[in-house]
């Protein structure tokens, strides 16, 4: 069968389950984005000229409520035909409107996922006995949301929220243990690095990778992360160490951040200090995530496609004709911007980042 000579990329749009053609019809940009904290965003510039639909006493469009209007549920898909891809699904929560002299009024529709509703929440909450996972998933059922959980960890005596949004909350969690979060289909999800799903992409540079910057650098790395603590039932100090070895199980083949540190400047400890651990397993737990931390994020990297909607936080991109030291696989997307406009149609600008490099 013949391939198509021209296959359109324009975005989908579906307001409460019913296609609403007249939003592309009528777009002028259009923004989705999202990083390894989550809260998926999007941003849509409407033309909004005087209404066509149906009779109407306004100036503009889109402001009546039918089509757009706050907590509507809200999915967009790019793509050419077979090659689609639903990038955002959540609610309306902002409308704008801007009229400038000689020009064409513009709506603007701002929307987010699910876990939007976690910011809404501002609360102080005490957890007592639990892990992690067990504040996250107390923390989706009282949103409506079923935890989907990944992040194994230690049990803590008590854990504090202190008068902070429940996104806030939950996101500095994550943190702690290398851990991330985000939302879909009315689900919450909080999994470590290796248990995220997500797509794999081949990228060439001079074909769909059409703007590329990549960077290692030894700033942030260090050989061994220190931890101390104490532990007020012993009566004694803690002290753990996160060894250069931690982030060698997510390589396959290369040299490490520490590894190459080591061998241009010799063994240089890092400590963590923020964190007073009152066990010795929370202790290690707190020195691994900041040894994977720094290590993960010895290249980096940035980078704008032809237009890539299956690229999510999450997909594992592989690199070709980028020079010998950042080609091949092992990049992990932790940003991506899918944006559509009439001047240059679908671009996708994507950060990853990859704990090695080829060794020459």
């Amino acid at each position: 069968m013949a391939e198509p000579a021209f296959a359109s990329a324009f975005p989908v749009f579906t307001v409460g389950g019913t296609r609403q053609p007249e939003l592309a019809r009528d777009l002028v940009r259009l923004d989705v984005e999202e990083d390894v904290e989550g809260l998926r965003t999007l941003s849509a510039h409407l033309l909004a000229a005087a209404p066509r639909r149906r009779p109407s006493t306004d100036v503009v469009e889109y402001l009546d409520g039918d089509v757009l209007d706050f907590g509507a549920r809200l999915q967009v898909s790019l793509g050419p035909p077979g090659n689609e891809r639903v990038v955002f699904t959540g609610s309306i929560s902002a409308l704008e409107i801007r009229f400038t002299e000689a020009d064409v009024p513009a709506v603007r529709v701002f929307a987010e996922d699910d876990l939007m509703r976690l910011r809404f929440s501002q609360r102080s909450a005490t957890y007592v006995r639990s892990s992690d996972e067990d504040v996250a998933a107390s923390v989706a059922r009282r949103h409506g949301l079923a935890p989907r959980l990944a992040a194994a960890g230690p049990t803590y005596d008590t854990v504090q929220q202190l008068n902070q949004s429940d996104l806030a909350f939950l996101r500095e969690r994550a943190r702690r243990i290398q851990a991330e979060l985000w939302a879909g289909d009315r689900e919450l999800h909080l999994a470590t690095r290796d248990r995220r799903p997500g797509s794999r992409v081949t990228l060439t540079r001079g074909s769909d990778l059409i703007d590329v910057t990549a960077r290692a650098d030894l700033a942030e790395q260090c050989t061994s992360v220190h931890v101390s603590g104490y532990d007020a039932t012993t009566r004694s100090a803690i002290e753990t160490e996160a060894p250069a070895s931690t982030v060698e199980a997510e390589t396959t083949g290369g040299r490490t951040g520490p590894q190459t540190l080591r061998r241009a400047f010799g063994d240089v400890a890092g400590r963590r200090v923020r964190d007073v651990p009152l066990l010795e397993v929370e202790a290690s737990v707190l020195a691994r995530a900041e040894m994977l931390r720094r290590s993960r994020r010895f290249v980096q990297l940035q980078g704008t496609t032809t237009g890539t909607p299956q690229l999510v936080v999450g997909s594992r991109v592989t690199l070709a004709r980028c020079g010998r030291p950042f080609d091949g696989g092992g990049y992990y997307v932790t940003r991506f911007h899918h944006s559509f406009d009439l001047t240059r149609g679908l671009r996708t600008r994507f950060a990853a980042e990859r704990p090695t490099v080829n060794a020459g």
